[in-house]
């Protein structure tokens, strides 16, 4: 018996697709005119390169709105993507960093803040932008996505800690000018900064918003309770010197920041009558602009300016002196109440705020010295980034070149010691000179000359997107030209035979905290023997 098996293959061929027709808003106003004026729809359509039916549909509907657009309707329309816009550009402008993130927070905060213009809900099903949202809106807003996509190059290497800080101070300076701030900033009582600190007990973590003016007045904290801890009644709470909320997950930074700006910061503000616009330095990366946030300070003429992100303690002034000495008192009322049990925080805190009301004001005062945020001097800041740039460079790129204003004489006498090997002449790596090719045929002739004719300078004077490129070439340059510069005066002093200079050896100097390389000088070695 034969069977028979019939396979039947079947090629799926993919869907055509449909050529939609392009045509842009003058093609499309003109077709809607000559329509008016007694030309059919078939042959304006053809015309003019605008779809038959589009014409029929604006015709007879009489839509005056002649806006080429495609695709569904968007969730928020032109007017509300606008002032979205501008407030996240008011925000690059000072600074802060805007995200992905940032900006999905940022609309969905707008929402909330505004419903009575979305009577049917919320537009964002999962009430929270999607990806496919944000990258639309970007492409709709391209001058933002490029303001993204700039916010860490305008502070240049995030590797070359002490070059930023210059150029922090010459945009903020920039910033504040723009503002018409220059008298405001140097005000003691116009000049705020706010900062957070973490204190432990156990599992339990307590954080703390604590801000202070430069004048030292220190303002009542926000504090924030874990999970464990119940808040205190609001009889209770009416009594603290501090304000208290839970550390709920839902809420962000951006909203820690603004229960601080509506609870602590602005009723501070009107019972001391301090006089406005006020500046408020942040850390900006940690303590993010929320939308509400940022439409508070606004209204109540509260100017916030991102300090440098991603940088140590040394421009934050609670940081540097007021957080040690809290940290200390609540180490010292642990031990005292180490074996109480606490369902609070009030009594371990009120006697800490309580021992530092004595010493807050110089304290706060010194950390803002400290920072170099007050007094306000950019020169001098410029001029101290320079001096910083050159030891930097010097210490990263060699170890024998620089020569400190007070070198160390190391006496050292060997017994029997051998006879010194000659030095080995210093080459260039061969990748550096690649890559600066590499850079300098990139940039066009008009910026080479420029960055040319800018090298010696120690910081970057022309457009602030150029200021990394700047830097990047400059370093090179220097190192290929101080290897070069040392190769030669010592092949020179050879052929002499009359380099006799004392050498330079590196020391390791190991401190608590620190590790530096000085250079120290080191005399002839001798043999007592030979004597």
């Amino acid at each position: 018996m034969f069977f028979f098996a019939y396979i039947r293959i079947e090629y799926q061929t993919k869907p055509k697709k449909i050529r939609t027709q392009k045509y842009t808003q003058v093609q499309l106003q003109l077709a809607y005119e000559a329509v008016l004026n007694g030309t059919s729809d078939y042959s304006a359509s053809r015309m003019f390169g605008v779809p038959r039916g589009t014409l029929q549909y604006r015709v007879k509907n009489k839509l005056s709105d002649l806006v080429v657009k495609s695709g569904p309707k968007c969730y928020l329309n032109k007017s509300q993507e606008l002032a979205l816009a501008d407030s996240l550009h008011a925000l690059a402008n000072a600074g802060f960093t805007v995200t992905s993130r940032v900006l999905k927070i940022f609309a969905a905060e707008y929402v909330k803040a505004n419903m009575h213009q979305f009577p049917e809900g919320s537009p964002f099903p999962a009430g929270m932008p999607s990806d496919t949202w944000k990258s639309y809106f970007l492409k709709r807003h391209p001058d933002l996505a490029e303001r993204m996509s700039e916010n860490w190059a305008h502070y240049g290497s995030i590797s070359v800690a002490p070059e930023r800080v210059p150029v922090w101070f010459g945009c903020v300076s920039r910033y504040l000018t723009k503002m018409s701030l220059q008298t405001v900033v140097q005000n003691r009582r116009q000049v705020f900064t706010m900062d957070e600190i973490k204190l432990k007990r156990a599992v339990n973590i307590v954080t703390c918003l604590f801000g202070a003016n430069a004048h030292g007045n220190l303002l009542p904290p926000l504090i924030l309770y874990p999970p464990t801890f119940k808040l205190p009644t609001q009889k209770k709470q009416s009594e603290l010197k501090y304000a208290v909320a839970h550390q709920d997950t839902e809420l962000t930074a951006g909203n820690f920041l603004y229960q601080w700006l509506s609870r602590v910061f602005q009723p501070w503000l009107i019972e001391e009558n301090v006089p406005r616009p006020v500046i408020l330095f942040l850390d900006g990366h940690r303590h993010q602009m929320g939308y509400l946030s940022s439409q508070f300070c606004h209204q109540h003429q509260i100017v916030p300016v991102s300090l440098l992100p991603s940088f140590d303690h040394t421009l934050r002034p609670l940081n540097a002196t007021l957080y040690k000495a809290i940290e200390k008192q609540w180490r010292n009322q642990l031990q005292r109440s180490a074996k109480a049990k606490f369902t609070s925080v009030e009594a371990l805190l009120e006697p800490v705020l309580d021992r530092l009301a004595g010493t807050a004001q110089s304290t706060i005062r010194d950390g803002f010295h400290q920072s170099k945020l007050f007094p306000w001097n950019p020169e001098a800041h410029t001029a101290n980034g320079s001096q910083h740039r050159q030891t930097f460079v010097a210490r990263r790129h060699t170890v024998d070149e620089p020569q400190p204003e007070n070198p160390v004489v190391v006496r050292k006498v060997r017994k029997n010691a051998a006879a010194a090997a000659p030095a080995m002449e210093k080459t260039v790596d061969p990748t550096l000179p690649l890559l600066q090719r590499l850079l300098e045929s990139r940039l066009s002739e008009q910026q080479l000359a420029e960055f040319q004719a800018r090298r010696h300078d120690a910081v970057w004077a022309g457009p602030i997107e150029q200021t990394c490129l700047f830097q990047v070439r400059r370093d090179l340059v220097d190192q290929i030209d101080g290897v070069k510069t040392e190769s030669e005066e010592c092949s020179d002093a050879a052929q002499d035979g009359s380099y006799f200079e004392p050498k330079l050896v590196a020391v390791k100097e190991e401190e608590i905290g620190e590790f530096s390389l000085d250079i120290v000088k080191e005399e002839p070695r001798v043999d007592f023997e030979d004597l």
